[in-house]
């Protein structure tokens, strides 16, 4: 025998210690798993004592989570919403305010810092503690009770939090006013600079195209240029320095997430002439963001003086979208231009910006901004007469600049949402909504006796002599806003002639600022979406109310359609006559197989074949359907078909057939050669995120997707991706849906594209998520006997006993 060892496996010792430390490490992982599973999971039954509650208030839960609240006070009603909030929705208001308020970085690390000093340096400090002072009695008082609310379910919490905050090892201070109002104002401005600010991709367009191309492509008239911005523009770009009092403000001058192409909202209200019961009917879905947990949080809020129900917006303890007793309303978003940047003469140490006759002294915040660390750095937030102050910006070649902006006009935003709920006809409303400044909304009304309503909240800049198109020269003082348009001045159509309105995000006639700016400075979705809804609603004189849910689902593109007859049957060959035949005989239905997936690949190809800026045409992502729609009629003067960087002249049956056969081959390429197995749900799928969702391992089980999902950012069923042409993930969608009856409350239906949970291992985190997916809708319960019967639990919110001799 061989004195040389053989090798040999494992002993049976090693692979017994193996065996345990696996093991060990399982109960280890599965046991952080249970904790972290049954950690701040919300309570919906027994009682719970609620410090400063005056009187018990009952809360009864059914059967999706949805709370129906009986209140003896209306500020009793907000406290019980501020602990029902926290209760489901913790980790939201605790990330939502520090979002707001430039103070992520602190929890979450340093990955938050560019978002952090982003909203530092827009001043949102300065405006939320404004927005406070600008409060009413009624208004301060609920929010006051609101944060009683949130506070008491913290205090009886301790450290059972939900799992994100154990995770970040987060202790919430106590919730205050100057939160709601960042939350406000994290509203205004998601609504507000959706596409990032404008004007400055404007300017670079002009810089970059020149006059004749920049005004041919957007159609703006003589009057959107300023004659002393075109000069800017044809100058060299300017030669800018990056000092270290600019660093912060040069972060703050990209927007905080990408553009997208107009992430508008359906409403419409019917009168009784077009429907089966002769009953009006309301109907909402608002198109924001997509994300666990949802947006909204559905309540049902009774007390005296107060009954609503609806959405509500976790840091408001009332109804934001929904119905009172006697009227129901919804919103869309006006796309109104409500900011505009003022290009700047500033000293070189930002300490002074000229004006006419002089300079003007800058004033100045010193903003702390925490660091994950611990560490910290002071910003420093710099304020004009005409708004917050962004330095230069070396990479894009813009001055300093000031922001004017609706939402940094204070106003006491409950006081409108309250006279909502209360009014009880259409007429009630007027005179009611001054206070809305921002967001602006287009308001849809109907009450009990069928009368229906139509007007803008929010206010209008008041420009001299500029349209917002582009940055103006803020050292003219022709060129400063005069203040707002009071809100009475917006259009208001009360009965309409035809017994129905729609709005869309579409322009509508003389919406605002009617007398006295009547076509004020927005950027509206093209009318298809508008189109489509009413070409279905007008199709019948019998809907009932359930039905409405089959409108608000369908996925049959107007624009599409439009696109591809522009197109045209010209005189294509091979691949390019196999697309052509396939989107020929399409009838624009956003999903299945086959021609939707050809033309997302169509709609993806073709303004980059147009617009690329290898092409020469820098021409930036905003407005980019309506600058294609135009060039595609035939409207523009210039041809934008041949690429200016070849020598070669480019025809447009030569682009269009080039896009045409590239699309074809990359769908071959991807899903095979036959049509019928190309999935339009393999470009286009919606995955919902929770904040925490990235983190490793555990934060998977927080997400819900990705699934293949119809509809696209043109159909009604608006599921928009992200401008730059990624069409692999949704970015945002119907953020809720909601129908209601305004004659009877009980009718309503809702639902949500995840559920009212944040926790995500309680049931109703994502409950819902398979109803709104089928185009289902659950039932609202308004009165307290159907509150009673739908519920599957209750819980009791108790005043603080009191102690002995305390009525003495």
């Amino acid at each position: 025998m061989s004195d040389v060892a053989s090798p040999r496996r494992p002993g049976r010792q090693v692979l017994a210690a193996l065996a345990i430390a696996a093991a060990g490490a399982l109960i280890v992982a599965i046991a952080g798993w249970w904790v972290l599973a049954t950690t701040g999971l919300p309570r919906r039954s027994g009682d719970a004592v609620l410090n400063g509650l005056d009187a018990p208030v009952s809360v009864h839960f059914d059967g999706w989570g949805v709370p129906h609240v009986q209140a003896d006070s209306v500020s009793d009603m907000a406290r019980a919403v501020g602990y029902l909030h926290a209760n489901d929705r913790m980790t939201q208001l605790e990330l939502g305010r520090r979002m707001a308020a430039g103070r992520l970085a602190e929890v979450v690390g340093d990955l938050a810092l560019p978002s952090d000093r982003y909203f530092v340096q827009l001043g949102m400090r300065r405006y939320a503690r404004a927005s406070v002072a600008a409060l009413g009695p009624e208004s301060r008082l609920l929010l006051e009770a609101y944060a009683e609310g949130v506070n008491a379910w913290l205090a009886e919490r301790g450290g059972d939090l939900p799992p994100e905050l154990r995770l970040l090892r987060v202790v919430p201070a106590p919730w205050t006013v100057l939160d709601s109002a960042y939350f406000q104002l994290q509203m205004a401005h998601d609504l507000s600079f959706f596409q990032g600010r404008p004007e400055e991709d404007r300017f670079i367009a002009l810089r970059d195209l020149g006059v004749a191309r920049f005004s041919d492509l957007t159609d703006l008239a003589e009057r959107d240029l300023p004659p002393q911005i075109v000069e800017l523009a044809a100058a060299p770009p300017l030669a800018t320095r990056i000092s270290e009092s600019t660093r912060d403000g040069q972060l703050a001058a990209a927007p905080l997430f990408p553009p997208l192409q107009s992430p508008g909202s359906n409403n419409w209200a019917l009168g009784g002439s077009f429907t089966a019961s002769g009953h009006p009917i309301v109907a909402n879905d608002p198109h924001l963001p997509l994300r666990l947990p949802s947006i909204w949080y559905q309540a049902s809020l009774h007390a005296p003086g107060y009954s609503a129900a609806g959405m509500t917006l976790p840091g408001f303890p009332f109804v934001v979208l929904g119905q009172g007793p006697d009227l129901a309303w919804a919103f869309t978003n006006v796309m109104l231009d409500d900011h505009d940047v003022f290009f700047e003469r500033a000293s070189d140490d930002l300490r002074r910006v000229q004006r006419a006759g002089g300079w003007l002294d800058v004033t100045v915040d010193a903003e702390e901004i925490i660091h994950g660390d611990g560490s910290s750095e002071i910003a420093t937030v710099r304020f004009t007469d005409i708004g917050v102050l962004l330095p230069a910006d070396a990479e894009q070649g813009l001055p300093a600049r000031s922001l004017a902006w609706t939402g940094a006009t204070p106003g006491d935003l409950p006081a409108p949402a309250l006279a909502l709920a209360r009014a009880r006809r259409v007429e009630d409303l007027v005179g009611q909504l001054e206070q809305w400044v921002a967001p602006a909304q287009n308001l849809v009304a109907a009450d009990r006796t069928g009368s229906l309503l139509f007007t803008a909240i929010g206010r209008v800049p008041q420009r001299r002599n500029a349209t917002g198109r582009l940055p103006s020269p803020a050292w003219d003082s022709a060129a400063h806003w005069l203040g707002l348009y009071p809100q009475h001045s917006n259009r208001t159509v009360m009965r309409p002639e035809i017994d129905r309105i729609v709005t869309a995000n579409a322009a509508i006639d003389g919406a605002v600022g009617m007398g006295r700016q009547a076509h004020p400075s927005a950027d509206f979705d093209t009318g298809h979406r508008a189109d489509r809804i009413t070409a279905i609603l007008d199709s019948r004189a019998d809907w009932a109310l359930e039905e409405m849910a089959q409108v608000q689902m369908d996925v049959r593109s107007l624009y599409a359609l439009q696109l591809v007859a522009l197109i045209g049957p010209g005189p294509w060959q091979g691949e390019a006559a196999e697309a052509w035949a396939l989107l020929a005989d399409w009838d624009g239905t956003m999903g299945g197989s086959g021609a939707a997936a050809l033309f997302a690949l169509v709609e993806r190809a073709l303004p980059a074949a147009i617009f690329d800026e290898t092409n020469g045409h820098r021409v930036g992502r905003i407005d980019l359907r309506k600058r294609l729609l135009r060039i595609m009629r035939g409207q523009a003067r210039l041809d934008w078909f041949d690429n200016a960087g070849t020598a070669a002249v480019e025809t447009r049956s030569e682009v269009l057939s080039s896009v045409l056969a590239s699309s074809w081959s990359s769908a071959v390429d991807r899903w095979g050669p036959a049509p019928d197995e190309w999935g339009y749900g393999t470009l286009h799928q919606l995955h919902l995120e929770n904040p925490l969702g990235s983190v490793p391992l555990l934060g998977a089980t927080f997400n819900r997707g990705p699934t293949p999902w119809p509809g696209s950012d043109t159909t009604v069923a608006a599921f928009g991706t992200f401008s730059g042409g990624n069409r692999e993930r949704i970015a945002y969608g119907p953020s809720m849906r909601w129908i209601s009856d305004p004659t009877d409350p009980d009718l309503a239906l809702s639902v949500l594209p995840g559920g009212q949970s944040g926790h995500p291992y309680d049931e109703h985190y994502d409950d819902q998520l398979s109803m709104y997916r089928d185009g289902l809708l659950h039932g609202v319960h308004w009165s307290t006997a159907a509150a009673t019967d739908a519920a599957v639990s209750t819980l009791h919110l108790l005043p603080t006993p009191r102690q002995s001799g305390d009525e003495h």
